[in-house]
């Protein structure tokens, strides 16, 4: 397994080297380039699984150096290093397929977190390939006519105005006529998807959505991004998200927006909690979550709510498990579970801490009022 590193900055290509531990990731050599011209230069020359990038470089950004390895180069991970928190950065860097982004300074660990889970998806990738017993076939460049390239431009207009079954339609009869003509191979699903992900991007774009917002845990971008190894899985991932596409479009139809204020992302993270109430939501997910820094973050959730997230995610927490111990007759050890805690020693400990009383006491008092 190999990695590449992108940075301008010498002392950070340096430590990053110095400080990840690649033996215990079993990570056999890293490359280093302190430009998007080195990096490429290294890619054409030698095997890489994962590209580390900085996005803010001079001459040629990440974003650029990324665009140029998935046309050239698709079968390596790109993992994007940026200080920048503004959210278009991010936006940007999904969009392009990104493995995942890290925001500066990050630790240590968080780095090595990332490419764990890189590592991972890789060794799933590697998997399926070797059970395809047309795997050396379908990695080969194969010619197509000109007319069949999958055409981004023309199906983000027809999303835009609402044709979503017409792009869905020429993307099935372009992978039949490839099938036919025997060029049919992963990388030309790998341009169709490339091709349908650009062209819901300016979609979104136009419609004022989110576009990573209309993933899921279960259907996440990534899974999107991978689904090229049959017509099935491809189609499948189109014909879902489509279907979301078009039901966040129909909602949003008319309604006058403005740029995603962090008054905004602020109230996204609270019903974010509110929807995860089952679970403990820590300050970094919930900063990931909008795309901010976690620092900035903290201090505009504080800012905002007049509250740190940790009391206030406690705080919404108790209030909710009061309501089931006034309304319900609930065990006391499943409204804990309901509320993120599984040990009901500690959540009795919380309770106590925010409303005064144990929640026992506190079923007692209220029940009956």
């Amino acid at each position: 397994m190999t990695v590449l590193i992108v940075d301008d900055q010498e002392k950070i290509l340096e430590a990053t080297k110095k400080l990840v531990d690649w033996e215990r990731l079993h990570i056999d050599k890293v490359y280093t380039a302190d430009s998007a011209a080195a990096a490429k230069e290294i890619l054409n020359r030698c095997p890489v699984d994962i590209m580390l990038t900085d996005i803010e470089m001079p001459e040629e950004d990440g974003i650029s150096l990324h665009k140029w390895q998935v046309e050239n180069h698709p079968y390596v991970y790109c993992i994007f290093l940026t200080s920048h928190a503004d959210f278009s950065y991010a936006k940007e860097a999904i969009r392009r397929g990104a493995f995942d982004y890290i925001l500066q300074p990050a630790s240590i660990p968080e780095i090595e977190e990332t490419i764990e889970r890189c590592i991972e998806k890789l060794k799933e990738r590697t998997t399926i390939l070797q059970k395809t017993t047309r795997y050396d076939e379908l990695t080969e460049q194969a010619d197509f006519p000109e007319e069949r390239k999958p055409d981004s431009v023309r199906w983000s207009k027809w999303l835009i105005r609402g044709d979503h079954t017409l792009v869905r339609n020429q993307i099935v009869n372009l992978l039949r006529l490839a099938g036919e003509d025997g060029y049919l191979t992963i990388n030309y699903r790998q341009q169709v998807i490339h091709a349908f992900l650009e062209a819901c991007s300016v979609a979104c774009y136009d419609k004022k959505l989110e576009l990573p917002k209309l993933f899921s845990e279960d259907f996440t971008y990534e899974k999107m991004l991978h689904s090229y190894h049959t017509d099935e899985e491809l189609c499948s991932g189109i014909d879902k998200f489509l279907h979301i596409y078009a039901k966040a479009a129909s909602e949003i139809e008319g309604r006058e927006e403005g740029s995603y204020t962090v008054q905004e992302r602020i109230r996204e993270v609270i019903r974010y909690l509110e929807e995860n109430m089952d679970r403990m939501v820590s300050r970094r997910e919930a900063a990931k979550y909008v795309f901010l820094n976690e620092d900035y973050f903290s201090r505009m959730f504080r800012k905002e709510t007049e509250m740190g997230f940790k009391e206030y995610q406690l705080k919404i927490k108790m209030d909710y498990a009061g309501k089931l111990l006034a309304n319900t007759t609930m065990p006391v050890t499943l409204i804990a579970s309901k509320v993120g805690y599984e040990n009901f020693t500690n959540f009795s400990q919380m309770f106590r801490k925010v409303m005064g009383v144990t929640p026992t006491e506190y079923r007692k008092m209220n029940q009956n009022t």
